[in-house]
């Protein structure tokens, strides 16, 4: 009898142990965080910051590869003034849309995201006679802190490169005295500073081709008579 108590107090001990155990393993593996060991030591693992379905703040608007968010203006070399008039008018993103588009940071995300994009003019302040600068006051010109975009060049040269294109801020109006207080910032994706469109240069290249042909110093003359060009010895006939 004593024996058969002996033996169930054990059984409930082990049992007990045993269920303590399980319970401890389970919330240690709830707890644990998968680690990677270096040479230099551990390192946790990060999560990103962002992701297609988490997007970034206005300040660091674009998700890079890293899944870290950062300033869209990284990818842009920038100059002082407009890529009009020499670029000629911009033709990405009707005014509308424009209009929704606010901030260096923005158009940058913008113009990053549209593969066909090669870069934009921002205006940080923009004057003209009628939104005159004046002290202490906001600007009142419905273009300030928005942008224009470009694809490529669309003005009488397409051969200019964007980085070349980029002019004065008053964009050739030296008669309105007010534009010439205006500040406007190009952003040119940095891969494409020197962006010529390809078929652009076939076509300069094709026209500079001359023809094989010799052409006569004049042109022959005569009624049913063959004529001969003693500079290539070819015969010319007039029919």
């Amino acid at each position: 009898m004593v024996q058969a108590q002996t033996i169930g107090i054990l059984s409930a001990v082990v049992l007990g142990g045993l269920g303590y155990w399980y319970m401890g393993k389970e919330e240690e593996e709830e707890t644990t965080t998968t680690t990677t060991v270096t040479g230099g030591g551990v390192v946790t693992p990060t999560t990103p910051e962002c992701s297609d379905d988490l997007g970034c703040s206005a300040d660091t608007p674009h998700c890079n590869d890293d899944g870290a968010c950062v300033s869209a203006t990284e990818y842009f070399t920038s100059s002082t003034g407009s890529l009009y008039p020499a670029y000629g008018g911009s033709d990405l993103q009707k005014p509308d849309a424009r209009k929704t588009i606010v901030g260096k940071e923005m158009c940058s995300k913008t113009c990053l995201d549209d593969p066909d994009c090669v870069g934009f003019t921002h205006w940080e302040e923009r004057y003209t006679e009628d939104h005159p600068l004046i002290d202490g006051e906001e600007p009142t010109h419905p273009d300030n802190d928005l942008c224009y975009f470009w694809s490529g060049p669309q003005g009488d040269d397409l051969t200019l490169t964007p980085t070349a294109a980029v002019g004065e801020s008053h964009e050739g109006n030296t008669d309105d005295v007010e534009r010439a207080n205006s500040k406007a910032t190009t952003y040119i994706k940095t891969e494409m500073k020197d962006y010529v469109p390809e078929d652009t240069t076939e076509t300069s290249e094709a026209e500079d081709v001359k023809t094989p042909f010799y052409t006569p110093t004049k042109t022959p003359s005569g009624s049913g008579y063959q004529i001969a060009d003693k500079q290539c010895g070819m015969d010319w006939r007039q029919w």
